[in-house]
Formats: structure tokens, sequence, C-alpha cells
């Protein structure tokens, strides 16, 4: 199973991962069978609130089963959701701590109301568009 962890720098496993999903700076895809980690740039983290896109220009088809994240947009649960991309959430502070979670299955899958609403709140991800958590 491969893990697309949006972080907030390029440590690999021990990136701390970033507050928000689109706005993330990088993105680890973590494989869950090898224990590889791969970290590489978000070109597009600077969007408009609701136009994200992130990792389809770098990832495309195939490149990741789930995603794990500490808050996501509403649109983004959805549209990944109709791609078949099941969206987890986790509090932990890195990407070791979310690749543990998911082995354990502790994680809470997201449905679109637990997804920040184009206001900028997020609810229970705690974390304000533009201001990441690290």
């Amino acid at each position: 199973m491969r893990l697309l962890i949006p972080t907030t720098d390029t440590n690999g496993a021990g990136a701390l991962m970033s507050g928000h999903f689109g706005r993330a700076p990088y993105y680890a895809v973590a494989d869950t069978d090898t224990g590889t980690v791969v970290v590489v740039a978000n070109p597009s983290v600077s969007h408009g609130h609701g136009e994200c896109v992130p990792a389809s220009g770098v990832f495309g088809d195939g490149g990741f089963d789930a995603v794990v994240c500490q808050g996501i947009g509403r649109g983004a649960i959805a549209r990944l959701a109709q791609a078949g991309v099941p969206v987890y959430v986790h509090d932990g502070p890195d990407v070791a701590s979310a690749i543990d979670a998911f082995r354990s299955r502790t994680l809470h899958v997201a449905g679109t109301d637990d997804g920040c609403s184009r206001s900028g709140s997020c609810g229970e991800a705690g974390h304000d568009h533009g201001h990441e958590r690290n």
C-alpha cells in the first residue's frame, strides 16, 4: 500500500506532517510493504481555496493508494473518494507515526464532514489556511 502524506520537509520517515493537504510544501509517498519513503515537492503549493489539485501532476494515476493527513478540504475529500482513494485523518507529528497508525488500523476515515469548509474553518483538524502546523 502506498500512502500519500503531506509534509513540511523532506526528512523521509521523520518528515513532519503538514497541517493541510493542499498547501503542504512536500508529499511523502510511503510504501507500507517495502518501508521506502520518497518525498517530492508539491507543484501546486500556491493555489486558491477550492482549486486544489495537489499531487495530480507529480504522481499521475496509480501513484498512491490512500492519503493520510491532518487536514484537508471537503472538495479534495470528495474528488479523492470519486477516484477510489480513501483519506485518513491522523494528528501525529510525522510520517513514521502516520505509517504506524495506518498499519495498526487506528486511523479515522475522513468523510466530507471532516473536511475544511470554504470559510477557512477546519473544525477538528485544528488549523487555519496559510498557517501550517509544525
